[in-house]
C-alpha cells in the first residue's frame, strides 16, 4: 500500500511540477518547506529542503539530501533511492506488475478486496481556476492559479503562481506524460484529464503552495523554484550510485 501512495503522489508531483518544458534537458532547484504536523499521535518536525531535479525525455530525477527518485516511462519503473541507508527500491508503474509484488501469500479474496481498494484510489480529477492576481516573485513576472486535485486521499488545494517570463515550450512534458499514461493503464484516464486541466496554467511555476488534510490533520508544503536553466542532464543522471544495495521488501 505504501508503495502504491508513492506511486500516486509521484503522479501528481509530475502534473504540477513541470506543466511547460523545453526540447533541451531541463535543470530546477526547488526550495521545499513542509509544517510541521501531528501524525498518528506523533510529531512530525517542520522539514525544510533544497532539491535538484533534472527533467529529459527518458525521464526525471529528483535529489535532496536524503532521497532520490528517478522515473523512466520507457521502462516503466520508479526508483526510490534511500541516500541514509544507502538502499534502493524499485517500483512499477503498471498496476498489474505492482498487484502482482503485493498479492504473495494473501488469499484470493484479500486480493480481490485489494485490487478494488487501489481501483478506487486511482480515480483522480483536478479543475484548474485563473485569477488576476500578478506578483513579482524571484525576479519572475507571476500570475496566480488556483489547482483543485480531488483523490481518493481527499482534496489537494494548490496555489499556483505561474510565469511566462522563461522561453520554453512544453514537448518533452507532452513526451513524458504520454509514457507515463500509456505506462499505467489504470491511471490513463484520470491523468489525461488532469493534464488538460493543469495545460490551462501558463508558463513555468515558481511558487506552490499545497494544503490538504489527513486523518483530521491539516498539512501545508510550499515549493519555491530558486533556478531554472536549460541544458545537457550528465550521462550516469539516471544510474543507481556505487555501493547500494537493492531492496526487495514489499
Amino acid at each position: 500500500m505504501k508503495r502504491w501512495i508513492t506511486l500516486m503522489a509521484l503522479c501528481i508531483a509530475v502534473l504540477l511540477m513541470i506543466p511547460t518544458l523545453s526540447m533541451a534537458d531541463i535543470y530546477m532547484k526547488q526550495k521545499q518547506h513542509t509544517d510541521a504536523t501531528q501524525m498518528m499521535g506523533t510529531t512530525q518536525p517542520a522539514r525544510d529542503v533544497v532539491m535538484g531535479i533534472w527533467i529529459t525525455p527518458k525521464g526525471f530525477r529528483t535529489d535532496d539530501p536524503e532521497r532520490s527518485t528517478i522515473m523512466l516511462a520507457d521502462e516503466k519503473k520508479v526508483i526510490v533511492i534511500d541516500h541514509k541507508t544507502k538502499t534502493y527500491m524499485e517500483q512499477p508503474l503498471n498496476m498489474d506488475d505492482m498487484m502482482a509484488g503485493m498479492s504473495q501469500g494473501k488469499t484470493p479474496e484479500e486480493n480481490a478486496a485489494m485490487k478494488q481498494m487501489m481501483q478506487k484510489m486511482m480515480k483522480m480529477d483536478a479543475a484548474v481556476s485563473e485569477t488576476n492576481d500578478h506578483k513579482i516573485i524571484n525576479h519572475w513576472e507571476c500570475k496566480k492559479y488556483i489547482a483543485t486535485i480531488h483523490t481518493a486521499m481527499g482534496q489537494i488545494t494548490n496555489e499556483i503562481w505561474a510565469t511566462q517570463d522563461l522561453n520554453v515550450d512544453k514537448k518533452i512534458y507532452d513526451q513524458m506524460a504520454s509514457r507515463m499514461m500509456s505506462a499505467m493503464p489504470g491511471l490513463q484516464t484520470s491523468m489525461e484529464s488532469m493534464k488538460k486541466e493543469m495545460d490551462k496554467i501558463k508558463g513555468v511555476q515558481v511558487l506552490t503552495v499545497s494544503t490538504y488534510t489527513m486523518m483530521n490533520q491539516p498539512h501545508k508544503t510550499t515549493t519555491e523554484l530558486l533556478e531554472f536553466k536549460e541544458g545537457t542532464a550528465p550521462k550516469n543522471i539516471f544510474a543507481i550510485p556505487t555501493g547500494y544495495t537493492k531492496q526487495t521488501n514489499q
